[in-house]
């Protein structure tokens, strides 16, 4: 089971890890070390690169604490920040140590055939795994590895390369895995300045950080659950800007409304026979009714005939040019159906149906028909969104007016005018728009953009009077605990807030009096014995 022998369990090297730089056993076991050596290593630059500019330097030189920078793009940060250390904050001074500055350089890397920064000595590549040192006092850059054998240990301090004397203090760690350096920030002049006297550090982070102070961002009412997705095609095109925040869809005003129309719509259609009472079922179809009510709000089928009629079958209309042929939608555009669904299925089993005139599936326009008698044949096929509630004679007059041998009345048979009397349309978009007024009224008295109205002053008033004709406006604006003065409670002892009459009234304690003052007192009284009814067998002392 283990890696080394045939034993049945496994030690506690492979388990972590101890033995191999492979991440892990391939079958589960400690990563963390690795993983956190691989994580702090990915979050440093490359070892060409300078720290301000994050592109490969040309002159490089570090500080004291290891941060290696460009010659040049450090002498003009600090010139420009007044002899400050752009990580740290701490004083820095311009120059290098051999011109009385406190930089280290220039830095001598040595390189191979291919390009790859190696120990002078061993010859053994840098990397980001591995401690590199510089000596300050000539500026080569070694493995740790390398000094530490050579230096350290036979305790002989004199350059490997040049053969001048230097002492241990003038190592300086340019990297080291094991301890990553903390990075205030990757670009050049953004770095966090020193806080001052009496400031908090803390308070600082917190007002500086986006996270803390940036206001949630209220979604439309017609927000979709999903995004427009532009942040996925522009990560996958080459023409398109970059977008690193996804919106979400926003569903056009019809599409948002018709799922939320609860109520049905009433219409009276005006012949010159009479006039039909129509009950539109605009909870079950509502793109069709929507259409219907809008073309007759418009005028649409003021002054059409109705060109088909066939007793014991139906009357057809809709259609201005009076042909069967023509007629559109509200939209301009043939509609799907709306047929079927859950709880949305009807049927062609009753005389004064209401029904849509197509040409085929989701083909539907401004022609309609009412069935003068049932036709369940046409279940399926054409959208139900409507039936005669009144005006049953009428349509009886309609039926027996005669017609040619191709089914058109022989008297014309006109719709004079359409007059809709309940639009649940209407009536759901005034609601949205009172409700966004509301919303609106509220953030802009939340934000102290006005003031509250007497009527809303008199409202609250009423709100926050208990029965008892005390206050409870904490009760009211705040969610906070019972009052202790008034005996008027707004939440249970477990801080749960109580609406309604509730609100009023103190959660009932279940506690006797005796215990009550005895707890008052401090001291607790002797329980008393219990004397349970009935005869009891104790002992037969006394037999």
């Amino acid at each position: 089971m283990g890696r080394s022998g045939d034993k049945p369990f496994i030690s506690q090297g492979e388990w972590s890890n101890m033995h191999g730089d492979e991440g892990g056993l391939p079958f589960g076991g400690k990563r963390g070390g690795v993983q956190s050596k691989e994580k702090n290593a990915s979050e440093d630059l490359p070892l060409n690169c300078c720290a301000l500019s994050l592109k490969p330097f040309t002159t490089p030189v570090c500080t004291r604490d290891g941060y290696v920078f460009d010659l040049a793009n450090i002498e003009s940060y600090i010139k420009e920040h007044h002899n400050k250390h752009p990580f740290t904050g701490a004083a820095l001074r311009g120059g290098t140590n051999d011109n009385g500055g406190d930089l280290v350089g220039p830095l001598h890397y040595h390189t191979n055939a291919g390009g790859e920064f190696v120990d002078p000595v061993s010859f053994k590549p840098l990397t980001r795994f591995t401690k590199i040192v510089a000596n300050s006092k000539s500026g080569h850059v070694y493995l740790w590895t390398t000094v530490d054998e050579f230096n350290v240990k036979p305790d002989s301090w004199v350059d490997l390369v040049t053969g001048d004397p230097f002492s241990q203090s003038d190592l300086v760690v340019l990297h080291d895995p094991s301890a990553p350096r903390p990075r205030t920030s990757s670009v050049a002049g953004t770095s966090k300045p020193p806080a001052k006297a009496g400031e908090s550090e803390v308070g600082k982070e917190v007002a500086s950080s986006g996270a803390a102070t940036r206001p949630t961002r209220k979604q439309p009412y017609n927000a979709a659950s999903y995004s427009k997705g532009l942040a996925a095609a522009a990560f996958t095109s080459t023409s398109m800007a970059p977008v690193t925040r996804n919106e979400a869809e926003l569903v056009g005003s019809e599409e948002y409304m018709f799922p939320r129309i609860k109520d049905k719509g009433y219409v009276r259609v005006s012949t010159n026979l009479g006039s039909l009472n129509l009950e539109l079922f605009c909870h079950k179809a509502p793109r069709t009714c929507y259409n219907f009510i809008s073309l007759a709000k418009t005028g649409y089928y003021n002054g059409s005939r109705f060109h088909r009629s066939i007793k014991n079958f139906m009357i057809q209309g809709g259609d201005p040019t009076g042909t069967g042929s023509g007629g559109k939608s509200f939209w301009g555009s043939a509609f799907k159906d709306e047929i079927g669904g859950s709880g949305k299925k009807l049927s062609h089993s009753a005389r004064g149906i209401l029904s849509m005139a197509n040409r085929g599936p989701n083909t539907n326009g401004s022609q309609f028909f009412i069935l003068y008698r049932a036709a369940t044949h046409l279940d399926g096929k054409h959208t139900i969104f409507g039936r005669v509630v009144g005006g049953l004679d009428v349509l009886a007059k309609i039926e027996a007016e005669p017609t040619d041998d191709g089914d058109k009345p022989v008297h014309d048979i006109t719709i004079q005018e359409i007059t809709v009397f309940v639009d649940p349309y209407d009536e759901f978009a005034k609601r949205l728009e009172r409700k966004a007024e509301h919303e609106k009224s509220g953030a802009d008295l939340v934000a102290g953009k006005r003031k509250r109205t007497a009527e809303e002053e008199d409202e609250l008033e009423r709100e926050t009077m208990t029965w008892f004709g005390t206050k409870a406006s904490s009760a009211i604006t705040k969610s906070t605990t019972p009052s202790t003065t008034s005996g008027v409670g707004t939440s249970d002892p477990q801080g749960q807030s109580r609406r309604g009459v509730g609100r009023y009234l103190r959660k009932p304690q279940f506690a006797s009096t005796a215990s009550t003052s005895a707890a008052s007192s401090g001291k607790s009284e002797p329980k008393s014995k219990r004397h349970a009814s009935g005869y009891h067998f104790n002992d037969f002392s006394n037999w």
